[in-house]
C-alpha cells in the first residue's frame, strides 16, 4: 500500500474519565502487572493484542512494566508525581510500559532492575491486534524534546504503513498537530487524546508501533474497535490538518 504524502485532518481529543463507554473504548493501562514483569501475551485473551519490542542497543528485546508509584527505582524520572506536561501532579497512573535497558534476573519473567533504555534512538514497542481498530490514544511519560525528535507512532494495516504521527509535532508551535497543553521534559506526563481513523483518512489499523527516540515510557493505551462510534471530550478544540508521512 502506498504511503504517499497527502493532506488529512487530525482531531487531537482528550479523553476524560467516563467519556466513552467500556464496550466502545478498550483500555490497556498495564495495572495489575508486577513491577518488572515482561509483557508479551498478557492481554491476548482480554484485548486480542500481542506486545513485542526491539532494542537497538541490546541483544535482548523486552517490553517491561514499570510501577510509577514506587520510589527509589532505577529511574526517578519515571516516579510520580509528574512535574510537567498536561498530567502534571497526577499520582494515579500506576504501571507504564518501558523498553528494558538490562536483563538482570529475567529468567522468571520479571526483570529485577526495571529501567528504560536510554540510548538514542532506543528502539520500538509494538502492539499487534487481532482485529482492526479505528482510533488510538495514549500517555507519554518522561519524554524530553530531544528524544521526541526521533519518536513517533506508526500505524499499519495488514503489514502496510497507513499513517505516521511524529511526537515532536505535538509541541511545535505552527505544526499541524500543535497542542499547547503538551510539555515534554524530565518527569513529564502527557495524555494524547484518541485520534480516529476517519481523521487520519484511513480505514483502520491492526498494528501500532511506538518508535522510541530514547528514554521514555508509554501508558494508558486506548483503542477504538470497529465500528468506531464513541463519545469524546475535546482537547481545547485541537482539530488540525496534517500530512501523512513515511
Amino acid at each position: 500500500m502506498s504511503t504517499t504524502m497527502r493532506a488529512l485532518s487530525v482531531c487531537a481529543l482528550a479523553l476524560a474519565a467516563g467519556s466513552a463507554s467500556a464496550d466502545v473504548l478498550e483500555t490497556i493501562d498495564f495495572n495489575g502487572l508486577v513491577h518488572g514483569e515482561i509483557v508479551n501475551t498478557q492481554y491476548q485473551g482480554s484485548h486480542g493484542v500481542t506486545i513485542d519490542a526491539r532494542n537497538y542497543s541490546r541483544s535482548f528485546d523486552l517490553a517491561v512494566a514499570f510501577d510509577t508509584t514506587r520510589t527509589g527505582t532505577r529511574d526517578d524520572d519515571l516516579e510520580d508525581p509528574w512535574t510537567s506536561g498536561n498530567l502534571a501532579g497526577n499520582m494515579n497512573l500506576g504501571n507504564a510500559l518501558i523498553l528494558q535497558e538490562n536483563n538482570y534476573g529475567i529468567g522468571d519473567g520479571i526483570a529485577d532492575r526495571p529501567d528504560d533504555e536510554g540510548s538514542r534512538p532506543a528502539g520500538w514497542i509494538r502492539f499487534s491486534f487481532d482485529e482492526v481498530k479505528t482510533g488510538i490514544g495514549f500517555d507519554i511519560l518522561d519524554l524530553e524534546s530531544a528524544t521526541a525528535e526521533a519518536s513517533s507512532l506508526k500505524l499499519y494495516l495488514d503489514g502496510s504503513l497507513v499513517a505516521s504521527i511524529d511526537f515532536m509535532d505535538f509541541i511545535s508551535a505552527g505544526s499541524d498537530v500543535y497542542d499547547p497543553s503538551v510539555s515534554y521534559g524530565n518527569n513529564s506526563a502527557n495524555r494524547i487524546g484518541v485520534i480516529t481513523a476517519d481523521a487520519l483518512g484511513i480505514q483502520g489499523f491492526n498494528t501500532a508501533k511506538f518508535k522510541l527516540g530514547g528514554s521514555m515510557a508509554i501508558d494508558t493505551i486506548k483503542v477504538v474497535p470497529t465500528p468506531g462510534t464513541f463519545a469524546m471530550l475535546g482537547l481545547g478544540g485541537a482539530c488540525v490538518a496534517r500530512r501523512r508521512r513515511r
